[in-house]
């Protein structure tokens, strides 16, 4: 069972108006669009009570009785809810984002029936928050390509996130579920056991519930993406892989493997990788989470 994280959702006001556009203007940038707020025409609107209605409520994050962000929850004509929500970085990586997401879930799903789904989106890098959606039962639903405009001008994609009210009503959002979660995680191969393999593979995986998809390319396999369901500590799956000949030509392969889960000492996930291509030859990898230094420089 996850520890229990101390936070609390309150109404903004206008005491909050200050912060709330210093908090917006330090934590703009890589994955976040400004809100560019005028303070003064903020603390205005909050005082008119522009930001706590059905169509657009804003929440103030409080954990051990201090600001830690701010949620926006705007909720249109056919009952969708959209959340943006930023969190100060010093209150990051503690699992603030999953209650956040819990709370906001529970509010608006009993205070207004007409809100039949809830929904959000994470920039492709912005793995902490991917992670949050599917910690808080939100289903991964689509990518949005080239959606996030930054300040350069370039392009980024987004994955969206929703939650409906039979996932609500199901108490889909408040499941801790047993097992491993791998979404958004990178392995790379630390070790061949057995076998002829690539030592370069580096792995990016997706997870929604039981369900895994994993991309990954090195040394002669220019792409390979597997599929498969986890469960427990055993993940069972099928791959297919575009290797580069040495003709300079290309092969497309099929197999399937079985990887089996723990966690080491230092906390990271860590994995005995068995693989079985559909003519028989065979192979075992050791596979280790990557560090955040190692995900840099890959």
């Amino acid at each position: 069972m996850a520890e229990s994280i101390d936070v609390h959702l309150r109404m903004l006001t206008s005491d909050d108006a200050e912060w709330l556009g210093a908090l917006d203007e330090g934590t703009t940038g890589r994955f976040a669009r400004p809100w560019n707020w005028n303070v003064e025409k903020l603390a205005a609107e909050l005082d008119e009570g522009v930001w706590a209605t059905n169509e657009q409520w804003g929440w103030a994050i409080a954990t051990a009785g201090e600001p830690a962000g701010f949620a926006i929850v705007r909720t249109n004509a056919d009952g969708v809810a959209e959340i943006e929500m930023r969190i100060a970085r010093t209150f990051r990586g503690k699992g603030i984002g999953r209650e956040v997401l819990r709370q906001l879930a529970d509010h608006h799903f009993a205070a207004n029936p007409r809100v039949v789904r809830m929904f959000g989106r994470a920039h492709e890098l912005n793995v902490p928050m991917q992670r949050a959606f599917n910690a808080a039962g939100f289903r991964m639903e689509a990518r949005y390509r080239e959606s996030f405009r930054h300040a350069d001008g370039t392009f980024s994609s987004e994955w969206g996130y929703a939650l409906t009210r039979a996932d609500w009503t199901a108490g889909r959002h408040h499941m801790d579920e047993e097992g491993y979660d791998l979404h958004g995680l990178v392995f790379t191969v630390e070790q061949v056991l057995e076998g002829s393999a690539e030592p370069t593979l580096r792995f990016a995986f997706l997870q929604e519930g039981r369900r895994v998809l994993a991309r990954y390319a090195g040394g002669r396999i220019a792409e390979g993406e597997l599929a498969g369901i986890l469960a427990n500590d055993v993940l069972r799956y099928r791959y297919v892989e575009d290797i580069d000949t040495a003709d300079g030509g290309h092969q497309v392969t099929l197999g399937h493997g079985l990887a089996r889960l723990q966690r080491r000492r230092d906390g990271r996930l860590e994995m005995v990788n068995d693989w079985t291509e559909d003519d028989g030859r065979h192979g075992q990898t050791f596979l280790v989470e990557a560090t955040a230094a190692d995900d840099e420089g890959a």
